[in-house]
C-alpha cells in the first residue's frame, strides 16, 4: 500500500511538474525535492498528459464558438482561430515560439546564412496550414472534428519524446517513453469509434512521417535535443496529424 501511494505521489508531482514546464498554470508539485535533471526528465515524460488539457480546453472553445455562430459558413474557420487562441494563451505559445527559434536557429547555423526569417514564413505557413485543416474537418464532420482535435494534442506531445529517444537516448528512456504512450490510447480509442479504425490510423501515420521527417531534418543540422526541439516537433506532428484526418474524413 505504501509503495502505490509513493508512486501516485510521484505521478501528480511529475503531471504538475509538467503543467508548470508546458504551460502558463503554476501548480504546486508535492514534494519537488529530487534532483532536478530526474524531475526534468520524469515532466517530460508526462507532456502527453498535458495534451490532454490542452486537447479539452481547444475542443471546448470550437464548440462553442461553433454554437454561437451556428448556420453561419463562416463558423468552423471562425472556431479554429478561436480554438488555437485559446491554446496559445494556456500554453503561452510556447510550442509556436519554439518553433520559431528553432527554425531560425538552424538556418541561421548554415554556411551563408544571411537571415532569411525561415522562422517567420515556417510559423505563418505551419498555423495557417493548421488553421485551414480544422475548417475542412469541421465541414466534414464535427464530431470527427472534436475526437481528432483532442488526440492531436496528445499524440503530438507524444512522437517528440519518441524523437529525443532517438536523437538522444538518455534525454527519455524506453520505460518511460512506453508509459507515455498510455497516455494516447482513450482519445485513439474515442476517434475509432467516431468513424471507425482507419480514421486515426491515417491520422496516426501521418503525424509520424511528419516527425520522421523533421527528425530527419534536425539529424543532418547535428541538432541535440532540448524544449525548442521538443516544441517545434510537436508543431509539425500536430499539423501532420491533421492533415492524415482531414483526408481520411473526406
Amino acid at each position: 500500500m505504501t509503495a502505490l501511494r509513493t508512486t501516485f505521489h510521484l505521478f501528480v508531482r511529475d503531471c504538475a511538474l509538467a503543467l508548470a514546464r508546458f504551460t502558463r498554470l503554476r501548480p504546486r508539485p508535492p514534494d519537488a525535492g529530487a534532483a532536478p535533471a530526474a524531475t526534468g526528465a520524469a515532466s517530460l515524460a508526462q507532456a502527453p498528459g498535458v495534451g490532454w488539457l490542452v486537447g479539452m480546453v481547444a475542443c471546448l472553445v470550437f464548440a462553442l464558438v461553433s454554437v454561437m455562430l451556428r448556420g453561419n459558413p463562416w463558423s468552423p474557420a471562425v472556431a479554429a482561430v478561436f480554438s488555437t487562441l485559446a491554446t496559445v494563451l494556456l500554453t503561452g505559445a510556447l510550442h509556436e515560439g519554439a518553433l520559431f527559434r528553432t527554425a531560425d536557429r538552424l538556418d541561421a547555423a548554415q554556411p551563408g546564412a544571411s537571415g532569411s526569417a525561415l522562422g517567420v514564413i515556417a510559423s505563418l505557413l505551419l498555423i495557417a496550414g493548421k488553421l485551414a485543416l480544422l475548417a475542412a474537418l469541421a465541414a466534414a464532420s464535427e464530431v470527427a472534428l472534436m475526437s481528432a482535435l483532442f488526440a492531436a494534442h496528445v499524440v503530438s506531445r507524444y512522437l517528440p519524446l519518441a524523437a529525443a529517444h532517438l536523437l538522444s537516448p538518455a534525454a527519455v528512456q524506453r520505460r518511460a517513453l512506453g508509459l507515455s504512450a498510455l497516455w494516447c490510447v482513450v482519445p485513439l480509442s474515442l476517434m475509432v469509434l467516431v468513424a471507425g479504425p482507419a480514421f486515426p490510423a491515417i491520422a496516426l501515420l501521418a503525424a509520424v512521417l511528419a516527425g520522421l521527417a523533421m527528425l530527419h531534418f534536425l539529424r543532418r543540422r547535428a541538432a541535440g535535443f532540448d524544449d525548442g526541439v521538443f516544441g517545434a516537433v510537436q508543431q509539425v506532428c500536430e499539423a501532420g496529424f491533421y492533415l492524415g484526418a482531414a483526408l481520411a474524413a473526406g
